[in-house]
């Protein structure tokens, strides 16, 4: 019967952790998504499109978290 807690006491310390990194992201992410979005502004700021740094932060996450590696690269 030991086993059988200790399996359980695993399994809900790993759901914990996996629980624990998807509501905190890690600060390499962070870091990741405040490059991206200041390489979005300065490409809407030379092409002289309006916006401001909340939908920058905003589409840096949306691409970073997307599916498609290609949609990572400011366009």
């Amino acid at each position: 019967m030991a086993a059988t807690v200790g399996s359980r006491r695993q399994r809900m310390t790993a759901a914990k952790v996996s629980r624990q990194q998807y509501e905190q992201p890690s600060k390499a992410s962070e870091e990741h998504i405040r490059v991206l979005a200041y390489n979005l502004y300065e490409r809407r700021r030379a092409d002289g499109i309006a916006g401001d740094a909340a939908s920058d932060w905003i589409e840096a996450e949306r691409r970073l978290y997307s599916a498609d590696p290609s949609e990572t690269a400011a366009k």
